[in-house]
């Protein structure tokens, strides 16, 4: 992911389902392609000088995300 800007999130995503193929993301693992998601996230958040919410939801966001999977099931 050396090179990638950070703001381009579902760019440095779709790099990361390109690389593992499988249809369970089984080759990297589900739970470390979230992680990688999400920290660059945090680092893109962070450079633009903005809470992690507030970048993800917009200027008029009041409520942090909420993780939708991966979070339960463990990526099984």
């Amino acid at each position: 992911l050396v090179g990638y800007d950070a703001t381009e999130q579902r760019l440095i995503d779709q790099a990361m389902f390109d690389l593992d193929a499988t249809d369970n993301k089984g080759s990297l693992g589900a739970n470390a392609i979230l992680g990688v998601s999400l920290a660059v996230a945090h680092a893109a958040s962070e450079a633009s000088d903005l809470p992690l919410f507030r970048y993800l939801g917009g200027p008029n966001a009041h409520l942090l995300p909420v993780p939708m999977m991966n979070i339960l099931n463990g990526g099984s």
